[in-house]
């Protein structure tokens, strides 16, 4: 039976949703810019490295012989107040999107008692780990491998003091005068300490990313361990 969870339900379980077949997936779009420049061959190409969301659409019915104009209701409430949440499909529940319903729903009565509608999702352009465990590291030097498809965007809890020199493969951060711990978030690309002080101030380098396959992970200067959430993502 097919079915996704979203806002701490599941569709068939909890709302009683069939789904008549598995979604198409998109493939996110690339945002590349071409200039035309007059008197060159070819176009001028800039990529940004970023992606567009995406949309999932979901052809969904519901039967509900006692009272479908409340089922109906329940569905609605259910999809529209839950917001952002996590989206994860029976087919592949190790994976989830982040959506959010946004359009209206066009709820088409075909029986007293039977209604077919789609539910269309708008998603992140990835799809990220369920599980996503911290990963504790002690020694500099440490390899972690991305299971990922593409680059994720860890967050990274760094322990020590003074001023160090962070490192993941080739890229780097310098923080200068840490007292006890900084956190250094690449997915909203801020640093701060445990109470959300900013620290941006302290740091100078690019928020960090982990490439896919193998990563080293090194620093210099007093750094007693790591925290790293990964954040494993895939298109």
């Amino acid at each position: 039976m097919l079915s996704f969870n979203f806002g701490g339900k599941n569709s068939y379980d909890d709302l009683g949703i069939l789904i008549s077949k598995r979604p198409s997936i998109p493939s996110p779009k690339r945002r590349v810019n071409t200039i035309n420049i007059p008197g060159r061959d070819s176009n001028l190409i800039f990529d940004e490295k970023t992606y567009d969301d995406i949309t999932l659409t979901v052809e969904c019915s519901v039967k509900d012989k006692e009272n479908l104009a409340n089922k109906i209701d329940d569905i609605k409430a259910w999809l529209f107040e839950t917001g952002q949440s996590d989206l994860i499909f029976s087919f592949q529940d190790d994976r989830k999107y982040i959506a959010q319903v946004v359009n209206a729903i066009d709820f088409k009565q075909i029986y007293n008692y039977f209604s077919e509608f789609p539910i269309i999702f708008n998603c992140r352009p990835f799809k990220y780990a369920v599980e996503n465990s911290i990963i504790n590291i002690i020694k500099t030097g440490t390899k972690i491998s991305n299971i990922g498809s593409i680059e994720s965007e860890p967050i990274i809890n760094i322990y020590g003091s003074g001023d160090i020199v962070f490192k993941v493969n080739d890229q780097e951060v310098s923080i200068k005068g840490m007292t006890e711990k900084v956190i250094l978030n690449s997915v909203i690309q801020d640093c701060y300490d445990d109470k959300g002080n900013n620290l941006n101030g302290k740091m100078s380098g690019e928020f960090l990313k982990l490439k896919p396959g193998e990563n080293i992970i090194e620093w210099s200067g007093n750094v007693t361990k790591l925290e790293l959430l990964p954040n494993w993502r895939w298109l």
